[in-house]
């Protein structure tokens, strides 16, 4: 009697939940059709345009799920070791920078905030700045740059973590991270005013514009992991997110150590940017106005904003992937670029059109 009582409570209440949280399933799962049917038709697109058909023969090939070989070395190597690595890496990147603004913007309760205000992406361009300008490490090996990066975004952050390892005030937080942003931006134009090679320079400024044009598949399980266990953390957190929304003394009320909380989030959100920033460089826009329209559409509630802010940023920032590869064929543009000529004028016609959300009433 108790098994018959206790499957009509669990029946019960799985209908209750579908029918409360239908509406947000359908939009999560339509996100996903989207994601995945723009990244099969951005593999056959570039300066060579491939044949779909022969992009799904070379995909099944190469996973071993067919012996089909009709296709030359050269369009081998563009899908499978250039275009497929970097599809998956621009929706990496883009959905780790996505949710990580929507933490950033609950931490610190500031609708202004995005992944890269604490400084940590200041400290990224300078590491890679000093790499390239002064052959800190042997430029010619694959990853000297992204090792410079990561390590300048590490340094920033501990830096950030001795000015507040006493401080419970989210205000002076972010002023300590635009004093990190404004000396580590410092640093990298005092780099860049020594380096005389011209060709350094203009390497420089293409990594800070951002792209996702060196990818390969030895990177994409480092981001992978950074970025899925980084979304995973934060819906983990989603109800202590939604908390910090309402105030610091509320979320106290609630059961919710903000301080601990905070570095916690803090920690999560460095290392998913300090691995992004190393790998693809400054794309910037996405960890600001994704969360904005997410919430404005979708309500403010983090157990959906945060996975619905992940599929909306992958497929933001896959789509200006694909302007910037057939804009100026067959030269591309930097991708950061991109996302802020798209993102601005979006994000002001959802101002004009919509009141967003942040926390508990509308702005």
């Amino acid at each position: 009697m108790k098994e018959v009582e206790m499957q009509k409570l669990w029946k019960n209440w799985l209908k209750v939940f579908i029918q409360k949280n239908f509406k947000n399933f359908i939009l999560i799962l339509c996100a996903i059709i989207i994601l995945v049917v723009l990244m099969f038709l951005s593999i056959g697109l570039g300066a060579l345009e491939i044949d779909y058909i022969k992009v799904k023969d070379i995909i099944l090939y190469n996973l071993g799920c067919s012996q089909n070989l009709y296709w030359t070395k050269t369009e081998n190597l563009i899908i499978w070791d250039m275009r497929l690595p970097r599809i998956i890496l621009a929706c990496l990147a883009g959905a780790g920078l996505a949710v990580s603004g929507v933490a950033m913007q609950a931490v610190v309760k500031n609708p202004l905030a995005d992944p890269y205000i604490l400084g940590i992406s200041a400290g990224a361009s300078a590491g890679a700045t000093a790499i390239i300008a002064l052959n800190l490490i042997d430029i010619t090996q694959e990853y000297s740059v992204s090792i410079g990066a990561f390590s300048g975004a590490m340094l920033s952050m501990l830096i950030l973590f001795f000015l507040n390892k006493s401080n419970k005030d989210s205000v002076r937080l972010l002023l300590s991270g635009c004093v990190i942003s404004i000396l580590f931006s410092s640093i990298s134009s005092i780099i860049m005013f020594w380096a005389k090679d011209k060709d350094k320079i203009s390497s420089i400024v293409f990594w800070l514009m951002g792209s996702v044009a060196d990818a390969n598949w030895t990177m994409i399980p480092l981001v992978f992991v950074a970025v899925i266990v980084g979304i995973i953390l934060l819906i983990i957190y989603h109800r202590q997110l939604n908390a910090m929304l309402l105030g610091e003394e509320t979320a106290h009320t609630l059961g919710v150590n903000t301080k601990k909380l905070r570095w916690q989030l803090i920690i999560v959100i460095a290392i998913m940017i300090g691995i992004i920033v190393a790998f693809c460089g400054m794309i910037g826009f996405i960890g600001f106005v994704i969360p904005h329209i997410v919430r404005s559409l979708f309500g403010a509630n983090h157990k959906f904003v945060i996975p619905i802010s992940a599929f909306i940023g992958a497929i933001f920032l896959l789509i200006c992937d694909i302007i910037a590869r057939i804009i100026v064929i067959p030269e591309e543009l930097p991708i950061g670029i991109i996302t802020s000529m798209i993102g601005a004028p979006f994000f002001i016609y959802i101002l004009e059109r919509k009141q967003y959300i942040l926390g508990g009433g509308k702005k």
